[in-house]
């Protein structure tokens, strides 16, 4: 036990030391669509399938109905591993989703489940509400597994073919998590735009602002030929990392593979998988 418990606690360390955001009692849960991760982890104003899981405010243009599927292993590091489902309804006036992410392993582990609406406004305006369900637990017996509902608000923006504009507010109220204090419920607040250079290339900023760190920038360019297939680069300033990765489309099927490097901890792969019908 002690063996096999040595090489988690040491990675921890390292990561709190590079001040990445601690890992326990956090539900800081990143997008999960791999086009999102190899553009650097922009997501507030993407609206292809997987980013609209996540219920962003692009969600109101779904047409079809889609489920998907993402997994994530940070730095390939054990207990360090993310997975998805979720799914997209149109109804008529807007759209719902429904999504469940985990993170961890049977000895730490946490879950944020979602559910999603949202609407148009006119034309060019889109509002998204979504209601998370939040738990963590571990297999120690001394501490007492936390449960939270908190809420996101996000709000889309389209003046144009070529320009999106996107914000999301997650747990505005500040609901917290119990002590100790590292054990909390982030706030944060996001602005990203994308924007269309020319046919075919599509660049994409955002900055997010959690209330108890700096803010993180995020830069991404995505490439398509032939229709079908993309090409994706990205970059993240908090921590630094660079991510790149590959989608392709066809039919109703999507797949994105995508991976993020980080200089000291190392390689961070991501997948999705979606079918819309």
């Amino acid at each position: 036990m002690v063996n096999a418990g040595m090489p988690r606690k040491l990675f921890i360390t390292i990561v709190a030391l590079l001040n990445v955001a601690p890992l326990f009692a956090q539900f800081d849960f990143p997008a999960m669509g791999g086009r999102s991760a190899a553009l650097g982890g922009v997501s507030v104003m993407l609206d292809d399938a997987m980013s609209t899981m996540s219920g962003n405010a692009m969600l109101a243009s779904a047409e079809k109905a889609s489920v998907g599927l993402g997994v994530r292993q940070d730095f390939l590091a054990q207990g360090m591993g993310y997975a998805m489902l979720g799914g997209v309804v149109p109804t008529g006036f807007g759209a719902a989703s429904a999504s469940v992410v985990h993170f961890g392993s049977s000895e730490y582990n946490e879950q944020n489940i979602s559910l999603a609406y949202a609407i148009p406004i006119g034309k060019a305006v889109a509002l998204s509400a979504v209601l998370h369900y939040l738990h963590s637990g571990t297999a120690d017996p001394y501490y007492d597994p936390i449960n939270r509902v908190t809420f996101s608000l996000s709000l889309g923006f389209c003046p144009s073919d070529e320009l999106m504009i996107g914000f999301k507010a997650f747990n505005p109220v500040a609901v917290k998590a119990d002590a100790p204090e590292e054990q909390r419920v982030p706030t944060l607040f996001c602005l990203g735009l994308s924007y269309r250079l020319v046919d075919g290339l599509l660049s994409v900023a955002e900055v997010e602002k959690r209330l108890d760190q700096q803010a993180t920038l995020r830069f991404g360019l995505e490439y398509v030929f032939k229709e079908s297939y993309f090409l994706r680069v990205g970059v993240n300033t908090f921590p630094v990392a660079y991510s790149f990765g590959f989608g392709m489309e066809f039919g109703g099927f999507g797949a994105d593979l995508a991976a993020q490097i980080h200089n000291v901890l190392g390689l961070t792969p991501q997948l999705s998988l979606n079918y819309s019908f």
